[in-house]
Protein backbone atom coordinates (compact mmCIF):
# COMPACT_ATOMS: atom_id res chain seq x y z
CA UNK A 1 0.00 0.00 0.00
CA UNK A 2 1.11 3.50 -0.52
CA UNK A 3 1.98 5.69 1.93
CA UNK A 4 1.63 9.01 -0.34
CA UNK A 5 -2.39 9.74 0.47
CA UNK A 6 -4.17 9.38 -3.00
CA UNK A 7 -6.43 12.15 -4.74
CA UNK A 8 -9.84 11.77 -3.77
CA UNK A 9 -11.30 13.55 -6.88
CA UNK A 10 -9.34 12.09 -9.51
CA UNK A 11 -10.15 8.55 -8.37
CA UNK A 12 -13.80 9.75 -8.40
CA UNK A 13 -13.20 10.94 -11.64
CA UNK A 14 -11.36 7.95 -12.88
CA UNK A 15 -14.04 5.94 -11.33
CA UNK A 16 -16.86 7.36 -13.11
CA UNK A 17 -15.54 7.07 -16.71
CA UNK A 18 -16.16 3.46 -16.14
CA UNK A 19 -14.03 1.49 -19.42
CA UNK A 20 -13.05 4.33 -21.08
CA UNK A 21 -10.90 5.69 -18.75
CA UNK A 22 -7.79 4.19 -20.22
CA UNK A 23 -8.78 6.39 -23.90
CA UNK A 24 -9.54 9.48 -21.52
CA UNK A 25 -6.01 8.93 -20.26
CA UNK A 26 -4.69 9.28 -23.22
CA UNK A 27 -6.54 12.21 -24.31
CA UNK A 28 -5.58 13.70 -21.44
CA UNK A 29 -1.86 13.17 -22.58
CA UNK A 30 -2.48 14.81 -25.51
CA UNK A 31 -4.22 17.72 -24.19
CA UNK A 32 -1.43 18.83 -21.95
CA UNK A 33 1.05 19.37 -24.65
CA UNK A 34 -1.47 20.51 -27.77
CA UNK A 35 -0.09 23.97 -28.24
CA UNK A 36 -3.74 25.49 -28.60
CA UNK A 37 -4.37 28.51 -26.10
CA UNK A 38 -7.37 27.97 -23.69
CA UNK A 39 -7.60 24.88 -25.08
CA UNK A 40 -9.56 23.17 -22.26
CA UNK A 41 -12.12 25.64 -22.44
CA UNK A 42 -12.05 25.16 -25.92
CA UNK A 43 -12.54 21.40 -25.17
CA UNK A 44 -15.58 21.89 -22.89
CA UNK A 45 -17.36 23.94 -25.41
CA UNK A 46 -16.94 20.91 -27.54
CA UNK A 47 -18.04 18.66 -25.49
CA UNK A 48 -21.00 20.53 -24.50
CA UNK A 49 -22.09 20.93 -27.62
CA UNK A 50 -22.13 16.91 -28.80
CA UNK A 51 -24.08 16.60 -25.40
CA UNK A 52 -26.59 19.51 -26.36
CA UNK A 53 -26.91 17.57 -30.02
CA UNK A 54 -27.46 14.39 -28.09
CA UNK A 55 -30.27 15.43 -26.50
CA UNK A 56 -32.02 17.36 -28.97
CA UNK A 57 -32.21 15.23 -31.21
CA UNK A 58 -34.24 13.23 -29.55
CA UNK A 59 -38.00 14.52 -29.74
CA UNK A 60 -38.97 13.87 -26.21
CA UNK A 61 -36.27 16.04 -24.61
CA UNK A 62 -36.05 18.98 -27.08
CA UNK A 63 -39.50 20.12 -26.34
CA UNK A 64 -40.92 19.72 -29.22
CA UNK A 65 -43.74 16.71 -28.03
CA UNK A 66 -44.99 19.85 -25.28
CA UNK A 67 -46.19 21.92 -28.39
CA UNK A 68 -49.56 21.67 -29.53
CA UNK A 69 -49.27 21.01 -33.16
CA UNK A 70 -49.15 17.68 -34.21
CA UNK A 71 -45.70 16.19 -35.22
CA UNK A 72 -46.42 14.86 -38.36
CA UNK A 73 -47.85 18.02 -39.82
CA UNK A 74 -45.10 20.01 -38.30
CA UNK A 75 -42.39 21.37 -40.36
CA UNK A 76 -38.64 20.72 -38.73
CA UNK A 77 -36.96 23.34 -40.68
CA UNK A 78 -35.82 25.36 -37.65
CA UNK A 79 -34.92 22.57 -35.40
CA UNK A 80 -33.09 21.38 -38.57
CA UNK A 81 -30.88 24.76 -38.11
CA UNK A 82 -30.64 24.74 -34.75
CA UNK A 83 -28.35 21.46 -35.41
CA UNK A 84 -26.73 22.95 -38.49
CA UNK A 85 -25.60 25.92 -36.17
CA UNK A 86 -24.02 23.98 -33.53
CA UNK A 87 -22.51 21.40 -35.83
CA UNK A 88 -21.06 24.60 -37.69
CA UNK A 89 -19.45 25.78 -34.11
CA UNK A 90 -18.34 22.04 -33.31
CA UNK A 91 -16.53 22.49 -36.70
CA UNK A 92 -14.88 25.45 -35.79
CA UNK A 93 -14.04 24.24 -32.37
CA UNK A 94 -12.25 21.05 -34.15
CA UNK A 95 -10.39 23.33 -36.38
CA UNK A 96 -8.62 25.27 -33.15
CA UNK A 97 -8.54 22.15 -31.13
CA UNK A 98 -6.33 20.33 -34.01
CA UNK A 99 -2.58 22.31 -34.50
CA UNK A 100 -1.99 23.52 -37.46
CA UNK A 101 0.63 20.75 -37.73
CA UNK A 102 -1.92 17.58 -37.39
CA UNK A 103 -4.33 19.43 -39.32
CA UNK A 104 -2.45 20.09 -42.36
CA UNK A 105 -0.82 16.16 -42.33
CA UNK A 106 -4.26 14.67 -41.49
CA UNK A 107 -5.40 16.80 -44.79
CA UNK A 108 -2.89 15.86 -46.73
CA UNK A 109 -3.15 11.87 -45.87
CA UNK A 110 -6.92 12.37 -46.57
CA UNK A 111 -6.33 14.13 -49.83
CA UNK A 112 -3.91 11.49 -50.86
CA UNK A 113 -6.06 8.44 -49.76
CA UNK A 114 -9.09 9.73 -51.94
CA UNK A 115 -6.68 9.61 -55.30
CA UNK A 116 -6.33 5.65 -55.12
CA UNK A 117 -7.51 3.79 -57.48
CA UNK A 118 -7.29 0.36 -55.84
CA UNK A 119 -10.47 -1.13 -54.37
CA UNK A 120 -8.16 -2.36 -51.59
CA UNK A 121 -6.33 1.06 -49.92
CA UNK A 122 -9.95 2.53 -50.31
CA UNK A 123 -10.88 -0.03 -48.03
CA UNK A 124 -7.93 0.30 -45.74
CA UNK A 125 -8.42 3.82 -45.59
CA UNK A 126 -12.03 3.94 -44.51
CA UNK A 127 -11.29 1.23 -42.00
CA UNK A 128 -8.38 3.59 -40.77
CA UNK A 129 -10.36 5.83 -40.11
CA UNK A 130 -12.81 3.65 -37.93
CA UNK A 131 -9.88 2.48 -35.50
CA UNK A 132 -9.17 6.63 -34.56
CA UNK A 133 -5.93 5.64 -32.76
CA UNK A 134 -4.99 8.85 -31.87
CA UNK A 135 -6.80 11.61 -29.95
CA UNK A 136 -5.78 13.89 -33.51
CA UNK A 137 -7.43 11.69 -35.63
CA UNK A 138 -10.56 10.44 -33.64
CA UNK A 139 -11.19 14.76 -33.72
CA UNK A 140 -10.40 14.77 -37.55
CA UNK A 141 -12.59 12.15 -38.04
CA UNK A 142 -15.56 13.79 -36.36
CA UNK A 143 -15.00 16.99 -37.50
CA UNK A 144 -14.67 15.52 -41.27
CA UNK A 145 -18.08 13.87 -40.51
CA UNK A 146 -19.70 16.96 -39.44
CA UNK A 147 -19.03 18.85 -42.26
CA UNK A 148 -20.21 15.99 -44.08
CA UNK A 149 -23.32 16.33 -42.40
CA UNK A 150 -23.41 20.17 -42.50
CA UNK A 151 -23.63 20.17 -46.08
CA UNK A 152 -25.92 17.14 -46.21
CA UNK A 153 -28.72 19.75 -44.15
CA UNK A 154 -27.89 22.60 -46.22
CA UNK A 155 -29.43 20.64 -49.11
CA UNK A 156 -32.41 19.39 -47.02
CA UNK A 157 -33.46 23.11 -46.02
CA UNK A 158 -33.84 23.65 -49.83
CA UNK A 159 -36.85 21.60 -49.54
CA UNK A 160 -40.32 23.05 -49.12
CA UNK A 161 -40.66 21.02 -45.98
CA UNK A 162 -39.15 18.85 -43.68
CA UNK A 163 -40.79 16.22 -41.80
CA UNK A 164 -40.94 14.44 -38.59
CA UNK A 165 -38.52 11.43 -40.52
CA UNK A 166 -36.20 13.52 -41.98
CA UNK A 167 -35.37 15.20 -38.97
CA UNK A 168 -35.03 11.93 -36.92
CA UNK A 169 -33.06 10.26 -39.85
CA UNK A 170 -30.95 13.28 -39.79
CA UNK A 171 -30.54 13.22 -35.54
CA UNK A 172 -29.78 9.41 -36.03
CA UNK A 173 -26.77 10.18 -38.25
CA UNK A 174 -25.76 13.27 -36.18
CA UNK A 175 -25.98 10.75 -33.14
CA UNK A 176 -24.31 7.87 -34.57
CA UNK A 177 -21.12 9.74 -35.35
CA UNK A 178 -20.75 11.45 -31.67
CA UNK A 179 -21.12 7.87 -30.03
CA UNK A 180 -18.54 5.97 -32.21
CA UNK A 181 -16.17 8.62 -31.87
CA UNK A 182 -13.56 7.04 -29.73
CA UNK A 183 -12.08 9.96 -28.02
CA UNK A 184 -14.62 12.72 -28.04
CA UNK A 185 -17.77 10.91 -26.83
CA UNK A 186 -19.41 13.44 -24.57
CA UNK A 187 -19.78 13.23 -21.13
CA UNK A 188 -22.77 11.87 -18.70
CA UNK A 189 -24.39 13.66 -15.60
CA UNK A 190 -22.14 11.59 -13.36
CA UNK A 191 -19.31 10.93 -15.12
CA UNK A 192 -16.48 13.60 -14.98
CA UNK A 193 -13.27 15.04 -16.40
CA UNK A 194 -9.87 16.04 -15.07
CA UNK A 195 -9.45 18.74 -17.21
CA UNK A 196 -12.35 20.76 -16.14
CA UNK A 197 -14.51 18.78 -13.99
CA UNK A 198 -13.09 20.75 -10.28
CA UNK A 199 -14.92 22.46 -7.50
CA UNK A 200 -12.46 25.84 -7.45
CA UNK A 201 -14.00 27.07 -3.58
CA UNK A 202 -12.09 27.02 -1.04
CA UNK A 203 -15.29 26.40 1.45
CA UNK A 204 -16.62 23.71 -0.30
CA UNK A 205 -13.44 21.68 -0.54
CA UNK A 206 -13.05 21.79 3.30
CA UNK A 207 -16.80 21.26 4.14
CA UNK A 208 -16.17 18.02 1.83
CA UNK A 209 -13.12 16.95 3.61
CA UNK A 210 -15.49 16.72 6.33
CA UNK A 211 -18.15 14.28 4.99
CA UNK A 212 -17.96 10.82 5.74
CA UNK A 213 -16.12 8.84 3.16
CA UNK A 214 -19.12 6.51 2.38
CA UNK A 215 -21.32 9.18 1.35
CA UNK A 216 -18.46 12.11 0.05
CA UNK A 217 -19.10 10.35 -3.46
CA UNK A 218 -22.39 11.26 -3.46
CA UNK A 219 -22.36 14.60 -2.49
CA UNK A 220 -19.00 15.54 -4.47
CA UNK A 221 -21.20 14.34 -7.24
CA UNK A 222 -24.07 16.74 -7.29
CA UNK A 223 -21.45 19.83 -6.40
CA UNK A 224 -19.89 18.62 -9.45
CA UNK A 225 -23.09 18.60 -11.53
CA UNK A 226 -24.43 21.91 -9.86
CA UNK A 227 -21.21 23.63 -11.22
CA UNK A 228 -21.19 22.15 -14.31
CA UNK A 229 -24.58 23.28 -15.14
CA UNK A 230 -23.79 26.62 -14.25
CA UNK A 231 -20.55 26.31 -16.73
CA UNK A 232 -23.06 25.64 -19.31
CA UNK A 233 -25.01 28.92 -18.49
CA UNK A 234 -21.75 30.87 -19.09
CA UNK A 235 -21.96 30.33 -22.87
CA UNK A 236 -26.06 31.05 -23.59
CA UNK A 237 -25.77 35.13 -24.83
CA UNK A 238 -26.53 37.52 -22.36
CA UNK A 239 -27.23 39.70 -25.56
CA UNK A 240 -31.49 40.69 -25.99
CA UNK A 241 -30.94 43.25 -29.26
CA UNK A 242 -29.49 40.88 -31.48
CA UNK A 243 -30.57 37.61 -32.73
CA UNK A 244 -30.19 34.73 -30.49
CA UNK A 245 -27.45 32.28 -31.38
CA UNK A 246 -29.23 29.01 -32.46
CA UNK A 247 -27.28 27.43 -30.58
CA UNK A 248 -28.15 28.76 -27.63
CA UNK A 249 -31.53 26.74 -27.98
CA UNK A 250 -29.57 23.58 -28.09
CA UNK A 251 -27.71 24.46 -25.01
CA UNK A 252 -30.96 25.77 -22.96
CA UNK A 253 -32.81 21.98 -23.53
CA UNK A 254 -29.02 20.98 -22.53
CA UNK A 255 -29.78 22.34 -19.45
CA UNK A 256 -32.87 21.80 -18.83
CA UNK A 257 -32.73 18.34 -19.68
CA UNK A 258 -29.54 17.88 -17.61
CA UNK A 259 -30.81 19.62 -14.35
CA UNK A 260 -34.15 17.18 -14.56
CA UNK A 261 -31.61 14.26 -14.52
CA UNK A 262 -29.67 15.42 -11.39
CA UNK A 263 -32.94 15.92 -10.17
CA UNK A 264 -33.30 11.81 -10.76
CA UNK A 265 -29.80 11.03 -9.14
CA UNK A 266 -30.75 13.21 -6.19
CA UNK A 267 -33.93 11.37 -5.89
CA UNK A 268 -32.50 8.23 -6.59
CA UNK A 269 -29.00 7.84 -5.62
CA UNK A 270 -28.12 10.92 -2.91
CA UNK A 271 -30.78 11.07 -0.26
CA UNK A 272 -31.57 7.47 -0.28
CA UNK A 273 -27.81 7.15 0.87
CA UNK A 274 -26.86 10.40 2.46
CA UNK A 275 -26.66 10.28 5.62
CA UNK A 276 -29.24 10.86 7.99
CA UNK A 277 -33.17 11.70 7.86
CA UNK A 278 -32.52 15.49 8.09
CA UNK A 279 -30.02 15.14 5.48
CA UNK A 280 -32.49 13.51 3.22
CA UNK A 281 -35.07 15.48 3.61
CA UNK A 282 -32.92 17.87 2.57
CA UNK A 283 -31.83 16.49 -0.49
CA UNK A 284 -35.10 15.90 -1.95
CA UNK A 285 -36.28 19.26 -0.96
CA UNK A 286 -33.43 20.52 -3.44
CA UNK A 287 -34.54 18.09 -6.14
CA UNK A 288 -37.71 19.13 -5.67
CA UNK A 289 -37.08 23.03 -5.81
CA UNK A 290 -34.88 21.89 -8.82
CA UNK A 291 -37.61 19.93 -10.79
CA UNK A 292 -40.33 22.78 -9.72
CA UNK A 293 -38.59 25.48 -10.90
CA UNK A 294 -37.11 24.06 -14.27
CA UNK A 295 -40.65 23.22 -15.13
CA UNK A 296 -41.30 26.55 -14.36
CA UNK A 297 -38.53 28.30 -17.08
CA UNK A 298 -39.46 25.91 -19.41
CA UNK A 299 -43.32 26.63 -19.39
CA UNK A 300 -42.68 30.33 -19.09
CA UNK A 301 -39.56 31.33 -20.90
CA UNK A 302 -38.30 28.66 -23.48
CA UNK A 303 -41.34 28.91 -25.30
CA UNK A 304 -41.06 32.19 -25.88
CA UNK A 305 -37.30 32.00 -27.72
CA UNK A 306 -38.83 31.91 -31.39
CA UNK A 307 -40.99 35.24 -30.05
CA UNK A 308 -39.18 37.12 -27.45
CA UNK A 309 -35.28 38.27 -28.36
CA UNK A 310 -34.38 38.46 -24.58
CA UNK A 311 -35.64 35.18 -23.43
CA UNK A 312 -32.39 33.33 -23.48
CA UNK A 313 -31.43 35.76 -21.04
CA UNK A 314 -33.98 35.63 -18.48
CA UNK A 315 -34.13 31.69 -18.87
CA UNK A 316 -30.41 31.91 -18.52
CA UNK A 317 -30.88 33.57 -15.37
CA UNK A 318 -33.16 32.15 -13.97
CA UNK A 319 -31.92 28.90 -14.24
CA UNK A 320 -28.44 30.57 -13.00
CA UNK A 321 -30.36 31.51 -9.72
CA UNK A 322 -31.97 28.23 -9.32
CA UNK A 323 -28.37 26.72 -9.19
CA UNK A 324 -26.19 29.32 -7.29
CA UNK A 325 -29.46 28.93 -4.67
CA UNK A 326 -29.48 25.01 -4.52
CA UNK A 327 -25.50 25.19 -4.33
CA UNK A 328 -26.15 27.28 -1.22
CA UNK A 329 -29.08 24.88 0.73
CA UNK A 330 -26.92 21.64 -0.19
CA UNK A 331 -24.19 23.64 1.77
CA UNK A 332 -26.21 24.72 5.06
CA UNK A 333 -27.77 21.38 4.67
CA UNK A 334 -24.40 19.76 5.55
CA UNK A 335 -22.84 22.46 7.82
CA UNK A 336 -25.69 24.89 9.28
CA UNK A 337 -24.43 28.14 8.91
CA UNK A 338 -21.65 28.15 6.90
CA UNK A 339 -23.45 29.72 3.90
CA UNK A 340 -25.34 32.51 5.72
CA UNK A 341 -25.05 36.80 5.06
CA UNK A 342 -25.78 38.47 2.19
CA UNK A 343 -24.57 36.58 -1.36
CA UNK A 344 -23.96 33.61 0.41
CA UNK A 345 -23.46 31.77 -3.46
CA UNK A 346 -20.28 34.86 -3.83
CA UNK A 347 -19.20 33.99 -0.23
CA UNK A 348 -18.90 29.89 -1.22
CA UNK A 349 -17.03 30.76 -4.88
CA UNK A 350 -14.76 33.94 -3.83
CA UNK A 351 -12.05 33.34 -5.97
CA UNK A 352 -10.08 35.97 -3.93
CA UNK A 353 -10.10 33.18 -0.85
CA UNK A 354 -9.41 30.38 -3.16
CA UNK A 355 -6.42 31.98 -4.77
CA UNK A 356 -5.01 33.29 -0.93
CA UNK A 357 -5.37 29.74 0.16
CA UNK A 358 -3.35 28.18 -3.02
CA UNK A 359 -0.49 31.04 -2.43
CA UNK A 360 -0.24 30.26 1.07
CA UNK A 361 -0.15 26.71 0.26
CA UNK A 362 2.44 26.99 -2.54
CA UNK A 363 4.82 28.73 -0.26
CA UNK A 364 5.01 26.00 2.31
CA UNK A 365 4.92 23.11 -0.12
CA UNK A 366 8.35 24.78 -1.49
CA UNK A 367 9.38 25.67 1.87
CA UNK A 368 9.12 21.92 2.79
CA UNK A 369 10.80 20.58 -0.26
CA UNK A 370 13.34 22.91 0.33
CA UNK A 371 14.33 22.04 3.75
CA UNK A 372 14.57 18.53 2.83
CA UNK A 373 16.54 19.10 0.08
CA UNK A 374 19.10 21.16 2.26
CA UNK A 375 19.34 18.13 4.83
CA UNK A 376 20.23 16.03 1.84
CA UNK A 377 23.18 18.24 0.79
CA UNK A 378 24.71 18.13 4.29
CA UNK A 379 24.05 14.18 4.58
CA UNK A 380 21.72 15.27 7.48
CA UNK A 381 19.79 11.91 6.12
CA UNK A 382 17.66 11.50 9.67
CA UNK A 383 16.52 15.18 9.61
CA UNK A 384 15.06 14.39 5.31
CA UNK A 385 13.03 11.46 6.40
CA UNK A 386 11.83 13.76 9.05
CA UNK A 387 10.85 16.33 6.27
CA UNK A 388 9.83 14.07 3.84
CA UNK A 389 7.19 12.64 6.11
CA UNK A 390 5.79 16.07 6.36
CA UNK A 391 5.84 16.60 2.93
CA UNK A 392 3.93 13.41 2.27
CA UNK A 393 1.58 14.56 5.05
CA UNK A 394 1.30 18.04 3.65
CA UNK A 395 0.33 16.29 0.28
CA UNK A 396 -2.69 14.93 1.59
CA UNK A 397 -4.35 17.95 2.75
CA UNK A 398 -2.84 19.48 -0.88
CA UNK A 399 -4.67 16.84 -2.88
CA UNK A 400 -7.75 17.48 -0.70
CA UNK A 401 -7.61 21.75 -1.12
CA UNK A 402 -5.17 23.64 -3.36
CA UNK A 403 -4.08 20.52 -5.74
CA UNK A 404 -7.79 21.48 -7.30
CA UNK A 405 -7.57 25.18 -7.62
CA UNK A 406 -4.29 24.74 -9.77
CA UNK A 407 -4.80 25.46 -13.79
CA UNK A 408 -4.61 22.11 -15.91
CA UNK A 409 -1.84 23.23 -16.97
CA UNK A 410 -0.28 22.77 -13.61
CA UNK A 411 -1.44 19.05 -12.74
CA UNK A 412 1.59 17.54 -14.70
CA UNK A 413 4.44 18.39 -12.35
CA UNK A 414 2.25 17.98 -9.55
CA UNK A 415 1.51 14.37 -10.29
CA UNK A 416 5.29 13.48 -11.75
CA UNK A 417 6.71 14.79 -7.96
CA UNK A 418 3.42 12.54 -6.07
CA UNK A 419 4.71 9.71 -8.36
CA UNK A 420 7.96 10.42 -7.29
CA UNK A 421 7.50 10.25 -3.30
CA UNK A 422 5.53 6.62 -4.08
CA UNK A 423 8.12 5.05 -6.04
CA UNK A 424 11.00 6.55 -3.34
CA UNK A 425 12.70 3.60 -1.62
CA UNK A 426 11.98 4.23 1.77
CA UNK A 427 14.17 5.23 3.67
CA UNK A 428 16.33 6.98 0.66
CA UNK A 429 19.30 4.81 1.23
CA UNK A 430 22.43 5.30 -1.01
CA UNK A 431 24.04 8.03 -2.66
CA UNK A 432 22.33 7.68 -6.05
CA UNK A 433 19.07 7.44 -4.75
CA UNK A 434 19.74 10.60 -2.46
CA UNK A 435 21.39 12.62 -5.45
CA UNK A 436 18.12 12.07 -7.60
CA UNK A 437 16.28 12.91 -4.56
CA UNK A 438 18.18 16.61 -4.24
CA UNK A 439 17.46 17.00 -7.92
CA UNK A 440 13.85 15.89 -7.83
CA UNK A 441 13.38 18.46 -4.77
CA UNK A 442 15.18 21.34 -6.16
CA UNK A 443 13.19 21.10 -9.58
CA UNK A 444 10.02 20.73 -7.76
CA UNK A 445 10.91 23.68 -5.64
CA UNK A 446 11.66 25.71 -9.22
CA UNK A 447 7.93 24.83 -10.12
CA UNK A 448 5.90 26.03 -6.84
CA UNK A 449 8.24 28.73 -7.03
CA UNK A 450 7.00 29.66 -10.15
CA UNK A 451 3.61 28.80 -9.60
CA UNK A 452 3.72 30.59 -6.25
CA UNK A 453 4.69 33.72 -8.50
CA UNK A 454 2.03 33.48 -11.00
CA UNK A 455 -0.72 33.18 -8.69
CA UNK A 456 0.42 36.30 -6.73
CA UNK A 457 0.20 37.98 -9.85
CA UNK A 458 -3.40 37.06 -10.11
CA UNK A 459 -5.73 40.35 -10.50
CA UNK A 460 -7.81 38.24 -7.34
CA UNK A 461 -4.75 39.26 -5.02
CA UNK A 462 -3.80 42.85 -6.09
CA UNK A 463 -3.09 45.27 -3.32
CA UNK A 464 -3.54 42.08 -0.97
CA UNK A 465 0.11 41.42 0.77
CA UNK A 466 1.14 37.75 1.07
CA UNK A 467 0.99 36.89 5.03
CA UNK A 468 3.87 35.17 5.93
CA UNK A 469 3.65 34.71 9.64
CA UNK A 470 0.54 32.75 8.75
CA UNK A 471 1.93 30.21 6.20
CA UNK A 472 4.92 29.96 8.88
CA UNK A 473 2.44 28.49 11.60
CA UNK A 474 1.40 26.29 8.84
CA UNK A 475 4.68 25.50 8.08
CA UNK A 476 5.49 24.63 11.22
CA UNK A 477 2.27 22.64 12.09
CA UNK A 478 3.02 19.67 9.36
CA UNK A 479 6.81 20.09 10.99
CA UNK A 480 6.17 19.33 14.38
CA UNK A 481 3.65 16.30 13.20
CA UNK A 482 6.62 14.30 12.64
CA UNK A 483 9.27 15.08 15.20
Amino acid sequence: MSRVPRDFYEELVRASQGNRAGFLTERERWLRVLPVEAREELLFEFEMLLRGMERYVHLHENGVLDQEQPLVTRDFREELKDVRATLSQAIRLARHLLDPDSDQKLQFRRYVETQLADDNMRRSRIEGEQSQETPQESLFVLRQSFESLRNLIDHLLQLPECGLNLFNDVGNLVLREIVLNRYFRPFRLTEFRLEYDRLRSVRLLSLLATVPQETRPLYTTTYLALFRLLHYLAYVSQDSQGAIPRRVRVLLVLVRNEALSLVGYMRNELAPKGGPKPLQAACLRIARDIARETARISRDILVELDRDRAAAARASYAFTQLFQAQVVALTEALAPGSASGEAPFEQLTAPMESAERLRKDLWVFSQLCRAAEGHLRNDDVASAEAVISSIVAFLGYFQDGSYQLLRYVDYEAFDRFSALLTELPWPPEGPAVRTRLIEDLRAFSMVLENTFAAVSRRAQLRGFTFDRAEAELLRDRFLAATR
